[in-house]
């Protein structure tokens, strides 16, 4: 990763990331009501039944289910939809979706005659809810998976390139809810204006994912020829997009041939684009040396291969007239994206983006103070309901009120409090590392040998860091010796123009060596730094659980680092410095002694004479 460096850019990210975080959450609660209603019928409309391609602009009804919308309405198998005789809104729900609160009007061509069709889509609540549910509701929850990784990518590593452009793509692909395949509006210029924002959103997810590969691994002409190609493809389908778009709302174009989920044209083409989308970062992963591909592999490999099943199973549907069996692919591709956001979440937990403890702690503290309140709430209504049975509803309403206004303001209190518990309970062996950590780091000022000093501080490393392995490396005239370590095997010498060493000599800050092309291998470099200079690091391997390091085990770690760097600078400068200057001081005295013995002989002899 690149280096920790935090400004006011940095921040900015953060708050950048959090906003489209909430539009992403707001997005898809309303597209979830959309769906599923609210108080009120659903907006989203299904036909119960599959449309296929019967001819330029015209689609054809095939297999219409028994007692569903389509055939309530009056429509037959082979009945033709010519969109060129359709308003808008007719145009958009013909190849997409239905509203299930209102009539939508369709000239319909059975044989040599027209017939005006006026039909209602049945909601997910009726009419084969079974089958209904499973694709709506992966999709939803694979959506508000999405925002929560990306909302825990922008709390605790809006800092860091990589982790920021994953976030971006997981946002990006939430846009993609605004498709009228899982948004139903009334308006059919609304629909269109959605559909050009969604399809945006997975180009820009398809782009990034891209870019996100190509930061990884050693850059050659092969893999930045695959990456042209994969963006090319991209560009081809936002292109068969725009023409859709166009078709649609225009009429100048036919747009059949460019619409997902219909013709197996589109689909073709995004099975290529997500391809090749695969093949970038599967080529980046193995650009990566051996030891440091698990960590690339499940960083860069999950959202590209659910992406790519996804669409495959979907594409499969194109050629599947059935109603229940077309209903059954679709439900496993919604499936296998829900499944990517879940490997997507032990990607981020486990794996090096996210420390998994944080997640945990938090998690507890917001469980506990809800408990409290709640806990409070029943406990207050059964003593008014038992103890004090006799007091007037008003009297249980004021206390209600007195009780919520007493929670509420001791709710920071509160939660601090529980935080502090839960932290010193669950996490006490992690804070008496970091203790021991920050106490070695003021008495490494007093040692007066370099070998003890050394001994001491691999040992601290290898008792108080969960790390699998760890190395010392000090300066030696043009490079970095490992002069102690435990663990993984290190490379003895690191020159000193290694992009690691000079990344630390530039940013002075703890950093990730996995995102340079380096020698020095580990999961943490600190620098050991004495009055701005570089002279020496201390290398931690991955935590043996395989998580991150929490940003408070990093700042003990970086006060360890320079605390034992001090010193070592100190014990050199006495080794070296103050033995040269007595030298030099004893050599000076010699020949200012051997001055003034030849001044007395001169001055004795002049004297004589």
């Amino acid at each position: 990763m690149e280096s920790e460096v935090r400004g006011p850019a940095d921040v900015r990210w953060k708050w950048a990331l959090l906003s489209l975080c909430a539009l992403s959450f707001v997005a898809t609660l309303a597209a979830a009501i959309d769906v599923f209603g609210l108080a009120a019928r659903p907006w989203f409309g299904w036909w119960d039944a599959n449309v296929a391609i019967a001819q330029p602009f015209t689609v054809v009804i095939t297999q219409p289910r028994p007692l569903g919308a389509s055939a309530r309405s009056g429509l037959q198998a082979g009945d033709q939809i010519d969109l060129r005789e359709q308003s808008l809104e007719a145009r958009i729900a013909a190849v997409y979706q239905l509203m299930a609160d209102r009539p939508t009007n369709l000239a319909v061509r059975r044989g040599p005659s027209s017939i005006p069709i006026r039909i209602v889509g049945s909601s997910i609540w009726e009419d084969a809810a079974l089958w209904k549910l499973p694709p709506m509701g992966s999709w939803v929850l694979a959506n508000l998976w999405f925002v929560l990784c990306a909302a825990l990518i922008a709390l605790r590593r809006w800092h860091n390139r990589d982790a920021r452009t994953l976030a971006f793509v997981l946002l990006f692909t939430t846009g993609v809810v605004f498709e009228p395949t899982f948004v139903v509006v009334p308006s059919g210029a609304v629909a269109i204006v959605l559909l050009l924002g969604a399809r945006s959103c997975a180009t820009a997810a398809s782009l990034l994912l891209v870019r996100l590969a190509a930061g990884f691994g050693e850059r050659a002409g092969w893999r930045t020829a695959l990456a042209s190609v994969a963006n090319l493809f991209i560009l081809a389908g936002f292109l068969a997009d725009l023409m859709l778009i166009a078709g649609l709302a225009t009429l100048r174009v036919d747009p059949l041939p460019y619409l997902f989920r219909i013709s197996p044209l589109k689909g073709a083409l995004d099975v290529a684009v997500y391809s090749l989308v695969t093949a970038t970062a599967l080529a980046a992963v193995l650009a990566i040396p051996a030891t440091r591909r698990p960590r690339a592999a499940w960083l860069l490999l999950p959202l590209p291969i659910a992406f790519l099943a996804t669409v495959v199973f979907t594409t499969l549907a194109t050629f599947i007239h059935s109603w229940f069996a077309n209903v059954t692919v679709i439900g496993i591709a919604e499936a296998i994206r829900l499944l990517g956001a879940l490997i997507v979440t032990y990607a981020l937990l486990n794996r090096r983006v996210l420390d998994f403890e944080f997640v945990l702690s938090r998690t507890l503290v917001v469980a506990t103070v809800s408990l409290i309140v709640v806990a409070a709430f029943v406990l207050l209504d059964w003593v008014l309901g038992n103890l004090l049975s006799n007091v007037s509803h008003a009297t249980g309403l004021v206390a209600n009120g007195a009780l919520a206004l007493a929670l509420g303001l001791s709710l920071n209190a509160m939660q601090r409090r529980v935080h502090g518990f839960l932290d010193a309970v669950l996490f006490r062996k992690r804070h008496e590392d970091e203790r021991a950590l920050l106490e070695f780091s003021r008495e490494a000022a007093s040692a007066t040998e370099l070998g003890p000093l050394l001994d001491r501080a691999i040992e601290h490393l290898e008792h108080h860091t969960a790390a699998r392995g760890a190395a010392i490396f000090v300066e030696q005239d043009v490079s970095y010796a490992a002069v102690r370590s435990f663990g993984n095997s290190v490379r003895a010498l690191v020159a000193e123009n290694d992009a690691t060493i000079l990344a630390l000599k530039t940013w002075h800050k703890p950093l990730d060596p996995h995102r340079y092309i380096t020698d020095v291998h580990g999961a943490l470099a600190l620098p050991m730094l004495e009055r701005g200079r570089l002279n020496g690091v201390i290398l931690l391997g991955e935590r043996v659980g395989g998580e991150a390091y929490a940003p408070d085990e990093i700042e003990a770690l970086s006060r360890f680092a320079l605390g034992v760097g001090s010193a070592i600078a100190g014990l050199g400068g006495e080794r070296d410095g103050s033995l040269a200057s007595i030298h030099a001081s004893l050599a000076a005295m010699s020949d200012a002694i051997a001055a003034l013995r030849e001044t007395l002989i001169v001055d004795r002899q002049a004297d004589g004479a």
